[in-house]
């Protein structure tokens, strides 16, 4: 029988034999002894903690014991503080000898991974967002708005160019590998998952980690960016408001000109009679494109003004519901068309 310890590290609660416990205390004093000339060495610290905890998050199911093993196979996975700093020994001797620094080493490369915490679909914006240091919701409306300007090019064109922006999503959505362990969300933030990734007396851990998003020049990026696209936004999202406005005379000027069309050339097939009788005898249709038009109008509008004026994202994101509700209306529309289609083509006889 064996006594055990009640620990607490990086704010989780764990079981740990006494013989494992010690071990543990010894490595993380080995750590601090070798970290203690390195001006983030709390910081440091702090996070092979936070590392530690995760690692033994992944090992423990519920009710299980810290042992010796579990905390032996911890060091070789981060690795021995020891050969660290022996390492940096033969590193300073040999540039004493050769006089010749070598070129900065980077801390961390990033891996590009999905999100699959923060998303709303496959987690890929979210994914790109923690790669390239930006926030996710830029790179969600940067596809929203390519989404809309490809549906645009669809309606006036002849190809489906809609479908781009969807495969290229389905796509990363398939080629990015889903950040599901701590040591994969690691990779995906750049946090180092060893003690090799600290080693750079270069890299200023505390501006690195959590300072990055308060550096000046990507708050300044993020801003001016962020400014323009809501501008960009709004002014979509006020020139659809007025569009649905005008839809309905629309739909009578059509009208006009769909009979005039009749008069002139006359109706020669199943589909002209569908469509001319779609455009001109059906209120529902115009009434289904004005919820269209105008949900979609006040998203825009909605994010505009989130963005313009770096307002906050309530909780409950009025956003996210109001796309759903958008979403929504699309498939109710096309149901609608569908079903109307599917009863015109059902009685409706060619006579040759």
């Amino acid at each position: 029988m064996k006594t055990t310890e009640n620990i607490s590290l990086s704010g989780y609660a764990f079981t740990i034999e006494t013989d494992a416990y010690a071990e543990l205390g010894t490595y993380l004093n080995d750590i601090k002894a070798a970290f203690k000339n390195n001006s983030n060495a709390d910081e440091i610290v702090s996070d092979i903690e936070e590392r530690i905890a995760e690692i033994l998050r992944e090992k423990c199911v519920s009710g299980m014991v810290v042992d010796l093993n579990m905390i032996n196979d911890i060091k070789q996975r981060i690795g021995n503080p020891k050969d660290l700093a022996q390492d940096d020994t033969e590193t300073a001797t040999e540039e004493t000898k050769t006089e010749t620094p070598d070129p900065k080493r980077s801390w961390q490369t990033k891996r590009l991974y999905r999100d699959v915490e923060n998303k709303v679909f496959g987690g890929v914006c979210s994914g790109l967002g923690a790669y390239f240091g930006l926030d996710k919701v830029l790179f969600r409306i940067a596809l929203i708005i390519i989404f809309f300007i490809t549906f645009i090019c669809t309606i006036d064109g002849d190809g489906p160019y809609f479908f781009i922006p969807v495969l290229a999503y389905i796509g990363l959505w398939i080629a990015m590998p889903a950040a599901r362990t701590d040591e994969q969300k690691r990779e995906m933030t750049g946090r180092p998952v060893d003690l090799e990734g600290y080693k750079d007396n270069g890299f200023d851990f505390k501006k690195e980690i959590k300072e990055t998003s308060e550096s000046p020049a990507i708050k300044a990026i993020t801003r001016v960016g962020g400014i323009f696209i809501g501008i960009m936004l709004m002014l979509m999202g006020f020139g659809g408001m007025a569009g649905s406005v005008f839809i309905p005379s629309t739909s009578t000027i059509v009208s006009h000109e769909i009979a005039d069309s009749i008069d002139e050339w006359g109706i020669h097939s199943a589909e002209e009679q569908f469509v001319s009788d779609l455009l001109m005898n059906n209120e529902t249709f115009w009434v289904m494109l004005v919820v269209i038009v105008g949900i979609m109008s006040l998203w825009f509008i909605y994010n505009g003004v989130m963005l313009t004026f770096n307002l906050k994202y309530p909780s409950w994101r009025p956003g996210l519901v109001i796309f759903i509700s958008w979403v929504i209306s699309i498939f109710v529309f096309a149901v609608y068309v569908g079903k109307i289609a599917i009863e015109a083509f059902g009685t409706f006889v060619i006579i040759a």
